[in-house]
């Protein structure tokens, strides 16, 4: 099966601050529930690719479409309540840092937060290297939602 994990951009903001709030909800029949948490929770491993995903989002645009965001490392997770299939998921992620290691090569950090309603049920620090990849049009070829 095929994951999208992001379902709708919510709100996005390149200037000042750069932050974006997406959604995504985890139906019952999804192959997530066939494992050892049951057929009603979402997997922990879930929202954290959501927390990734949402970063990966955020960076993706913030640096122009041009370098890939690839997931570096997750010095900071924790999940702090359970999810329930079907129940409207809310991520956001707010950029901390980029910085250049090399040409068209950079690290960057995001904080990234989960929420059903108001309630976060989960929270993470998450490091990303970005790439550029000669010769290929990122954005054009449907790397972005």
């Amino acid at each position: 099966m095929r994951y999208r994990f992001v379902d709708e951009i919510v709100s996005l903001t390149l200037d000042g601050a750069p932050r974006i709030e997406v959604v995504k909800r985890f139906d019952a029949g999804d192959d997530v529930f066939s494992g050892p948490q049951g057929p009603e929770r979402v997997p922990e491993s879930m929202l954290l690719e959501l927390m990734a995903t949402t970063g990966g989002h955020l960076l993706f645009r913030h640096l122009g479409e041009r370098r890939l965001p690839l997931l570096l490392k997750v010095p900071e997770c924790r999940f702090e309540g359970w999810v329930s299939a079907g129940e409207r998921l809310r991520a956001v992620a707010a950029l901390r840092g980029v910085s250049s290691v090399a040409d068209g090569t950079s690290v960057a950090e995001v904080e990234t937060q989960v929420y059903v309603e108001t309630s976060r049920v989960a929270h993470a620090r998450i490091m990303f290297v970005c790439v550029s990849v000669p010769g290929i049009d990122l954005a054009g070829r449907g790397v972005g939602v």
